[in-house]
């Protein structure tokens, strides 16, 4: 059982917050999930903590092919997410194509961003006006190449520009493995990313709801246009969608295939527990990611939790200083403090007594303060359980004289005051009165004189 023992000295220096940091890494046994994957790398994360479950060569900077989308998706929701409905309108540049072959061979004649004939679209036409939202799903059900440089030039002006503010974005969000030299992952030889990097990117697009609500749908009509009717774009990920791999607790999120990449894979899934993002890198064969990726789930959603009592109701007590008093507080909880986990997520966490301000005498069952455990390093409260007075605090006979004393010179200041202020308002008073008839007086002697002199002028008389 894991203990923690309180000393009164290092409650004195804070006496209204102490706080022990531990790692429970350090009193149990950290199990990863014992799963064996063919993926050249591998990663499966908790979407909510963002805890490792399971990684393979998670580190390993490899050619992520489609699912860069993820990417470009992510960035143009955090920059145009208020402009959904806004229309843009394609250029020639952004959806013209040439052959694999001249592409790959003309790199100094055509951009990394040029499309291939035979890359995945969604169809767009150059001229043709179309919401950023529907090229949202064009860009993550079709897989879109042409989807990911329109909207590349619409977000940033230009696709060079996009790609530019892309690769700060991305190491901004502290992906240091990842350099992007397009948005939709068409071969380039220094264009790669790592399992760990993705996995990370992808927690942060699923926060969105509109992301979250594009990578889960099978289907969608794209509306008509200025220059094409009504259509359908549909889902490419098997594991969303009825068929041999279609996996019930999956919620997206993206597939990628080219030659030099192999096939690759994101996806994530939920249950009423858990909700997990898995990344697969260099497969050979386009099956073997769903399988793996099915694998990994249920691997996480089997996995059973730990309960682990950090702090006993019978044993535990916690003990502070009281100034004062004529003994320590000591207090207990009342139940026992057990943290339940999963054992492939290693918890880290911080725990803290917060004592309440307490005036003497404190009595046996009082509130007294609480403990907290919250999560390392987000702060996350986890547990909190109340702190219960175990005996009686009186106060010495010393320290009721000093209450005593300071009471009554609080009560004796609060009497001088009111005394003080009687006082001042009488000698306004008074003055007030004793002036106030004088200069009436003196007013109305003025007065009678002027109209006495009026007077004698009147009769010819000579003022006085």
């Amino acid at each position: 059982m894991l203990k923690i023992i309180f000393h009164w000295g290092s409650l004195r220096k804070r006496p209204f917050l102490f706080i022990v940091a531990f790692l429970l890494a350090n009193s149990c046994i950290y199990s990863a999930l014992k799963v064996d994957v063919s993926a050249k790398a591998a990663i499966l994360i908790d979407e909510e903590t963002g805890a490792v479950l399971y990684e393979k060569n998670a580190y390993t900077p490899l050619y992520p092919a489609s699912i860069t989308k993820i990417i470009t998706a992510l960035y143009a929701v955090e920059k145009k997410g208020d402009a959904l409905e806004e229309e843009v309108i394609a250029t020639y540049d952004a959806v013209s194509a040439v052959y694999p072959h001249i592409r790959r061979a003309q790199q100094e004649r055509h951009p990394p961003y040029r499309l291939e004939f035979g890359g995945s679209h969604m169809g767009i036409k150059a001229g043709e006006a179309l919401t950023l939202r529907t090229l949202l799903y064009g860009l993550m059900l079709a897989s879109g190449n042409d989807a990911a440089n329109v909207i590349a030039q619409y977000v940033s002006g230009s696709v060079p520009q996009f790609m530019n503010e892309l690769n700060a974005f991305v190491r901004a969000k502290g992906c240091r493995d990842t350099v992007l030299f397009t948005p939709h992952g068409l071969p380039h030889p220094d264009h790669k990313t790592t399992a760990y990097d993705m996995a990370k990117l992808t927690r942060i697009a699923l926060q969105y709801p509109v992301f979250r609500e594009v990578v889960r749908t099978v289907k969608f009509t794209r509306p008509q246009t200025n220059k094409q009717a009504e259509s359908e774009l549909h889902q490419h990920n098997a594991l969303v969608k009825p068929g041999k791999f279609y996996y019930p607790k999956a919620t997206g999120v993206k597939t990628g295939y080219t030659t030099a990449g192999g096939y690759t894979l994101v996806a994530s899934a939920e249950d009423e527990n858990r909700k997990l993002i898995a990344v697969l890198l260099g497969y050979e064969q386009l099956q073997e990611r769903y399988k793996d990726a099915i694998v990994l789930f249920e691997a996480a959603f089997n996995e059973a939790k730990v309960a682990r009592t950090l702090f006993s109701k019978e044993f535990d007590l916690f003990s502070y200083p009281i100034k004062g008093g004529e003994r320590p507080l000591q207090a207990a909880i009342p139940a026992d403090l057990v943290l339940s986990y999963y054992p492939s997520e290693e918890p880290q966490f911080n725990t803290s007594i917060e004592w309440n301000a307490l005036d003497l005498p404190i009595e046996p069952g009082q509130l007294v303060g609480q403990i907290r455990v919250t999560s390392a390093p987000h702060g996350k409260t986890l547990l909190q359980v109340p702190l219960f007075s175990t005996q009686l605090v009186e106060a010495t006979f010393s320290h009721r004289l000093e209450l005593a004393w300071q009471k009554s010179k609080r009560a004796m200041g609060q009497k001088m005051g009111l005394l003080m202020g009687a006082m001042g308002v009488a000698l306004i008073t008074l003055a007030f009165y004793l002036f106030y008839p004088r200069k009436k007086k003196k007013k109305a002697s003025s007065l009678s004189l002027y109209r006495n002199n009026l007077e004698n002028r009147k009769f010819g008389k000579e003022p006085p």
